[in-house]
């Protein structure tokens, strides 16, 4: 995957650096600039993949700049993600001709802006990279997390049940549930639920690989299918992903929350697993072991031709 370029649009010199800086840790070129003809300038001469565009910036609105960006042809195909100061000022940007790909409030939140940036770069993507086609579709799209939805997972995994019928080859199916959410700091209480799935979202993403199909499946439960992956690897695919949650979200003192993170994981070795359904079934019958109090967290069994 090549090094996708951000244009951080911020009039604000401090947090136009830390988001440049955030971006840079998490594998992006981004660079700032603070008015609307250095937008227009930027992209025109193609030096940007993305903007992340304040809508206040001086001497010309987000929309206006948004606009321009539309009409000429060599910049109408850029993205836009917009910044917004309040969730009030989102309202009348999401719909309409000069809508965008979503937008992120300030002060920034890293985790969510991650999220959105890789959501809307990655529908950029063939499908054949991504492991996840356009993220534009929002029939298939969770919009908080940018994952896909439960609908794509279970036709994905279908398909990859049939693959792997064909060849031979393993496949798992991997639930996680966040519970028991608890604030450690009783002054500064819990952050939001929203910020602890984005997290959970971000660890899911840094863990997997390309062809790995990720999903928020409902509410605090995520989803993974995990190709060409036999029993054992899934096992360390869950641990990989408490471990990235225990190192930086809950050691992390401005994220002062906890949660368990239970997993359950059913793989078919043989590729004979009968249908997705029974595949998810066994997977999330685990997942309530997991949860009642096994104390890695982790359920997991291979599935054989007869289930």
């Amino acid at each position: 995957m090549r090094e996708y370029i951000v244009c951080v649009a911020d009039a604000n010199a401090a947090e136009n650096a830390r988001l440049c800086e955030g971006l840079e840790l998490h594998g992006y070129a981004a660079f700032g600039v603070t008015s609307a003809a250095e937008v227009l300038e930027t992209c025109r001469r193609g030096q940007a993949d993305l903007v992340l565009l304040d809508v206040n910036l001086p001497g010309m609105s987000g929309r206006e700049v948004r606009k321009r960006l539309l009409e000429a042809p060599e910049t109408r195909g850029i993205p836009v993600i917009y910044v917004v100061g309040r969730e009030e000022d989102a309202e009348g940007l999401r719909n309409g001709p000069l809508g965008a790909g979503g937008h992120i409030v300030k002060p920034y939140n890293l985790p969510m802006v991650m999220v959105r940036v890789d959501s809307v770069l990655r529908g950029c993507e063939p499908y054949e990279l991504s492991g996840a086609g356009c993220f534009e579709d929002t029939a298939y799209t969770d919009p908080l997390t940018g994952l896909r939805n439960r609908l794509y997972l279970c036709e994905r995994l279908s398909e990859e049940l049939e693959k792997a019928g064909r060849y031979g080859v393993p496949v798992s199916c991997l639930f996680l549930d966040i519970s028991e959410v608890e604030a450690v700091d009783r002054d500064l209480g819990m952050v939001s639920m929203d910020d602890l799935l984005a997290e959970v979202a971000l660890a899911l993403k840094n863990t997997s690989r390309v062809y790995d199909i990720l999903a928020r499946f409902d509410g605090c439960m995520f989803a993974a299918v995990l190709p060409h992956t036999p029993l054992e690897a899934a096992v360390r695919y869950a641990a990989k992903i408490q471990e990235e949650m225990s190192a930086t979200t809950f050691s992390d003192p401005a994220f002062p929350t906890r949660a368990k993170l239970s997993f359950g994981i059913a793989a078919s070795h043989d590729g004979q697993a009968r249908n997705a359904e029974q595949l998810m079934s066994e997977a999330m019958r685990n997942l309530l072991h997991a949860s009642a109090g096994c104390e890695q967290g982790i359920v997991a069994r291979a599935m054989s031709a007869s289930g």
